[in-house]
């Protein structure tokens, strides 16, 4: 919560030095807004919101091992003192506005979420062993890296005019199969990641969650594409259409065709060869910071998905990794020969890092 607050507060990580004779603490102190309006109000309902699981968490943290009345001090202090350096530092981020009144509604969430902590408790810890044993800690990183991939940069921009602009380019949008297609592959290899965690979903689960897509048009820098809706729709159908015994093979065929289609598309041949990069992630550490958080978040997951799910069809994870990888680096070398692509060994290695990674969790 700590982090996701840093992170939020300091979006879009631009600062610029403060010219101003005034130190940044008078800026707080003078910052308490003069009128209501309803964008006003909406910073009020984020701030509070944003805080009360941070009290929470605080409170039950501290609580194990100190009393009550300390937690309740510890988390009370951190929702300040955090709230506090976050306006101070805001003074440094152009566009960003700093205000005594996020303190008190950053205080008030604070003060919230420990109350519903201290009387909640014993509830919640129970709650937390239960669920504790159902974790499977290899379906739960490839669901941190789809969520990663749909909704980065994790900011909010709630603008009607923005909303207009994201609408119509949705309507004006192309629609590919090949796209539609790896989308409702990616939807459903999330589906049955999450059902390694939560136990068998009934059908409209994933279709509620894949809804979610719609939630880029409020997330800064962000939009929908025709191929996301297209995908999602086909992705559910698939889920509520195949019998439950054959999902794991279902997603292990339908991610595999995904990746091939992706990467030989468009399948428009050249005879004169490009060069191969044999230097990881160069490409990527060379594109702009949101672009690249996606892809790279997009690939980690389709790598390790298509290699859990080899694994839970009866591969192990070298064997499964080892295929997956494999595959990808024949992919680019005949990618050489396709115009417009970027033929290199960052796939195989990410591929490989990623059945590390699984592995070790899993252990």
């Amino acid at each position: 919560m700590v982090a996701l607050i840093v992170y939020g507060s300091l979006y879009p990580w631009q600062f610029d030095w403060w010219r101003s004779s005034e130190s940044p603490l008078d800026v707080l102190l003078r910052s308490w807004p003069s009128y209501v309006d309803r964008f006003l109000l909406r910073d009020v309902a984020i701030n509070l919101l944003l805080y009360f699981p941070l009290g929470m968490a605080a409170f039950l943290t501290v609580a194990r091992r100190h009393s009550r009345t300390a937690a309740m001090a510890a988390a009370l202090l951190l929702g300040a003192a955090l709230s506090t350096a976050m306006e101070i530092l805001q003074v440094y981020v152009p566009g960003r506005v700093s205000s005594l009144l996020d303190i008190a509604c950053n205080f008030s969430g604070t003060v919230g979420g420990a109350l519903a902590a201290l009387v909640s408790r014993p509830r919640i810890e129970r709650l937390m062993e239960r669920e504790s044993r159902k974790v499977a800690p290899a379906a739960a990183l490839l669901l941190v890296c789809w969520a990663t991939c749909q909704a980065y940069p994790f900011f909010p921009a709630f603008s009607q005019t923005r909303l207009r602009h994201a609408l119509a380019a949705f309507s004006h949008g192309p629609l590919s199969a090949v796209e539609a297609w790896a989308n409702a592959a990616e939807w459903f290899a999330a589906a049955l990641a999450a059902r390694a965690i939560l136990g068998r979903l009934r059908w409209w689960w994933p279709a509620a969650a894949m809804c979610a897509v719609g939630a880029r048009l409020v997330i800064a820098t962000r939009g929908v594409t025709p191929n996301e809706v297209a995908g999602v729709v086909l992705a559910a159908l698939l889920w509520a259409a195949i019998p439950e015994r054959w999902k794991l093979r279902a997603g292990v065929w339908s991610l595999g065709v995904a990746l091939v289609l992706r990467e030989l598309a468009p399948f428009h041949f050249s005879a004169e060869a490009q060069p191969f990069s044999w230097i990881p992630f160069q490409p990527t550490l060379e594109s702009e910071r949101q672009s690249a958080v996606v892809i790279l978040a997009r690939k980690a997951f389709d790598y390790g998905a298509m290699v859990w799910l080899l694994r839970k069809n009866g591969l192990g994870y070298l064997r499964a990794g080892m295929v997956v990888a494999a595959g990808l680096l024949a992919f680019e070398f005949v990618q050489i020969y396709l115009p417009g692509r970027t033929p290199e060994i960052t796939d195989a290695v990410l591929a490989l890092l990623m059945v590390a990674v699984l592995w070790r969790i899993d252990r």
